[in-house]
This record gives structure tokens, sequence and C-alpha cells, in this order.
């Protein structure tokens, strides 16, 4: 991949939107809700030939079906209650955990259904699941996607720096889908009609409708978590659930609301926890290893054998072909591989081949752990970036691409040298030591509080926080011996 290709790629802010023009169209009557609304353009067969052709680009860039057969066959139960608790019980939907540890769910027209593990990491309960499941299948039984290619045809989704969806450029990849832009962020209107009908489903269903709003506010100690973690420097808009669903106190007090219409009383209705939590015990949490992993501040890939450390106050994203790294001040990072032929100096390679087409200064050559680097500066737009290329092996290359801005007065500019220089390969040994994490399932003590609990969670830093938010307990709230709640362990 060229440097300038690279470049645009982590500091475009959004891709430019091309004019539709104006689209005339006939009215017909919404599937779900049964009002009047303008016919979209695409018809329910050209729909589910979309989703068709969209799945496979789905999995590649989420990693791939989370392969357990029996977490896949419970989320598929669950989703067939909801369906049958829908106006169209017999449409045909087919749901994904996908293999990502990523807070995000979404649905395809066709009745495509995603959820991540990660989501489900966060979700406390079969109620709360099948609220997240609702709500993509309001999406797609009210048609929101045709509406809007409707009225955007044409439109390219927005992009963002670093795009921490899966990490950088995956934000194209996962909602551009060749320029149809089926995740796109709904509008507000669509969001609260899918609200509606989700928990709608949920009532229909026998469970408890509240799940959605609870939800909802697990997300948003999750964003205020990672905020908290980052030093203020998360963007929520580009991580996770909330990026396409935003959860404002606004929405959140109208599935409340939706709840309260639905007849059932807070805790009149099903919620299944112990049922959840068993489903859950054991899935893998976080990164997988084979991918490379992050703990805390620290990535590690133990098939390359290579770690960095990033600076205190980031925050460490990690994708199958790149490491995204935020700071604050919008700092910025990303990390990755290239290919060198054998025999080419470090610095020709930086200048002739990583960074062609690009005005580039101060080239430099230096050592970092006993390896031949280079560096040299550049200006893309308001960052201050520097290039990094790492000489592993004599045909293998590691890339830092760090962008800081100019208010910031170089303040972060030495964090970013250490980050580098604390590039090194790793033995045999430390990779063996790296192991996957999972959820795990455990029962409250007497004398337990959440102090004890959290000490189990192999996080080093934050860890009452994480198991706070993990758990879905309020500030104040107290462990109850004989309560089963999740951890993080090996």
């Amino acid at each position: 991949m060229s440097v300038s290709v690279f470049l645009k790629k982590m500091f475009s802010s959004a891709l430019p939107l091309v004019s539709a023009g104006l689209v005339l169209a006939a009215c017909t009557t919404n599937p779900a809700t049964g009002e009047r609304q303008i016919a979209p353009l695409m018809s329910s067969a050209q729909e589910a030939k979309a989703g068709a052709e969209a799945h496979p680009k789905i999995l590649k860039a989420y990693g791939g079906a989370y392969e357990d057969e029996k977490l896949g066959a419970y989320v598929a139960g669950v989703t067939a209650r909801i369906v049958r608790a829908t106006n169209q019980p017999s449409s045909p939907y087919r749901v994904t955990v996908l293999d990502s540890p990523i807070v995000n769910a979404f649905a395809l027209p066709g009745g495509y259904v995603y959820v991540t593990r990660g989501l489900m990491a966060l979700v406390n309960d079969e109620a709360e699941l099948a609220g997240v499941i609702g709500h993509e299948i309001g999406h797609v039984a009210a048609r929101h996607s045709a509406q809007r290619q409707t009225a955007a045809i044409g439109t390219s989704v927005l992009g963002a720096v670093l795009g921490a969806v899966v990490g950088s450029n995956a934000v194209n990849q996962v909602v551009g889908l060749g320029g149809q832009g089926f995740l796109a962020s709904y509008s507000r209107d669509q969001e609260y009609e899918a609200d509606m009908l989700g928990v709608r489903y949920l009532a229909n269903a026998g469970y408890d409708p509240y799940a959605a709003a609870d939800f909802l506010n697990s997300m948003n100690a999750q964003d205020q978590l990672e905020s908290k973690m980052a030093g203020a420097a998360h963007d929520a808009s580009q991580s996770n659930w909330l990026s396409s669903h935003p959860a404002t106190p606004e929405r959140v007090a109208a599935a409340r609301r939706h709840a309260q219409e639905a007849g059932a009383p807070p805790a009149g209705l099903t919620r299944s926890r112990d049922v959840y939590l068993s489903a859950i015990d054991g899935m893998l949490y976080g990164d997988d290893p084979s991918e490379g992993v992050v703990r805390d501040r620290t990535f590690i890939h133990p098939v390359l054998r290579f770690s960095f450390e990033a600076p205190p106050g980031f925050t460490v994203t990690n994708a199958p072909s790149e490491v995204a790294i935020q700071g604050p001040q919008r700092s910025v990072a990303k990390f990755d591989a290239g290919r060198k032929a054998a025999g080419t100096e470090i610095g020709q390679y930086l200048a002739n081949e990583w960074a062609q087409g690009i005005r580039i200064g101060g080239l430099e050559r230096f050592t970092v752990n006993g390896m031949r680097a280079a560096t040299a500066t550049t200006k893309i737009g308001d960052y201050n970036a520097r290039l990094v290329a790492i000489e592993f092996s004599e045909d293998r290359v590691y890339r830092f691409l760090t962008g800081t801005l100019p208010q910031s007065r170089q303040q972060y500019d030495s964090a970013m040298r250490q980050m580098v220089m604390s590039f090194r390969k790793i033995s045999a040994a430390e990779a063996r030591a790296v192991k996957p994490l999972r959820i795990r399932i455990v029962t409250a003590r007497a004398g337990d509080n959440i102090g004890t609990l959290a000490s189990r969670m192999v996080h080093s830093e934050f860890q009452a926080d994480r198991f706070r938010v993990l758990n879905g307990l309020e500030p104040g709230q107290r462990v109850v011996a004989g309560e089963r709640f999740k951890i993080v362990a090996d």
C-alpha cells in the first residue's frame, strides 16, 4: 500500500458526497407500521439480492462467523422468537454471530442479521439481546435501507479518521459495500421507529420490554468508560453500536415510554439472565491471538512475534490488517506491515516505495532495538505527520504513521517516539504466554464485593470500572451473594 493511499485512509474525515438529484416516487404502506410512506425504488427482490451479495463482504470485514455452534444456535433461537412476534412472522431471517470484539449489531436487506461477540459480552440477559435483534429486524421490516437508497441514490457513505469500527478503512469496507451504504447511520425518525418496533416485538414475544432501554444505558456506560480510559479522547461515534444507533437521553426515554405503552410492568416479563450467562460462559473476549492482542495499552502479536506499547492516555484498537491508536487532542497513529525486496535499504524503501508521490522531509536513519529503521515527516491537512519504517527481516517491514495537531505544541511527539522505540521482537516463551481472554461466569460468595470480583479480571487498569460496565451495574449498586456475574479471564 502506498503511503498516499495510507494517508488518505488515515486523515480523510469523510468521503465526498455525490449529488443524487430529486427522486420522485409514489406512496406505499410501510409493511411494519401500516403507515403511508414514499415508495422505495428498490423492490423486495432487489433488497434480498443486495443483502445476499453484501453478506460475504460483511463476513470478510468482521473476521468471519464466530465458530461456536451451540452459541450460534442459541442466538438463532432468540431471533426466531422475535420474528414470530412481528407482523411478518413467516419472513426469512438469517442471524450470524460475528467473530469481532467490537460492540456492534446491524441488519441487511433480505433478512441478514448480525451481532458481534463483542456486543454479546456487554449484554446482560436474553431480553437485552432480543431487544437489539428486534431493533435491527425493525429496520429490515420497515425497509429503512431501501428508503435511504431512495433518498440518496449514488451517495457515498461518510468515513472517519481511523474508522475504528473494525479499524481504519474497515468503515469504508463495511458501510460502503460497493457504494450501497446499507450500514450508514439511519435518520432520527428511522431510529425511533426501529426502537418502537423492537420494543413492541419484545413485549409480543414475552420479553421484558424495558430491556431495550437498559441495553442503551449499558452502551452509554461503556462509551463513558472508554472516554475515561482514553483521557476523553475516545470518539464513540466511530467505535461501536452507537456509531449508527446513537443512544441519546431522549432516545432512552422514548424506549421507556414504548415499554410503558406495551402494558407490562418493569419486572413482569422474561429476562432469562441465567440462561443467557450460561450461553456465553467461555466465549472469546477481545482479540483472537492469531490476529494479535491488546493488553491494556500493549499490542502483542504472538504469531508474528513482536510487541509495542502505546503511551498513557492512548487507546489501541486492533484489526486484521492494522492497528489504530488514538490519544488526547486528536493525536492519532496507525501501525501496519509492508513488504520490501531483500537488499533494499530501509531509508530508500520509505522514500521511494512507501512514500512514493508524497513530499517528505527530514529523512533519517536510526535503530529500534537492534533493527534498522528510517523516519521522515510530512504535512497532511491540519496534521503534522511522521512516517517510521522498521526492518523486521530482509523482506518484512513494520510501519508507524503518526499524526499530531500543531496546537498540541509537540507535547505528544515524544510520546509517539517512545511508542516507536518500544517496538521489539518477542521470544518464543513470551509468545506462548499469550493466552486468549474469555468471558467467565462466576457466582458471588458471602463477603464478595465489586473490588473482590473485579480483582479476578485480567485487566490491570480500571478493574472496578470495567467490572461494573461489563455487568450493567449502576454506580453505588452492590453485588449480592448467590448472583452470577461476568469477568474476563485467561
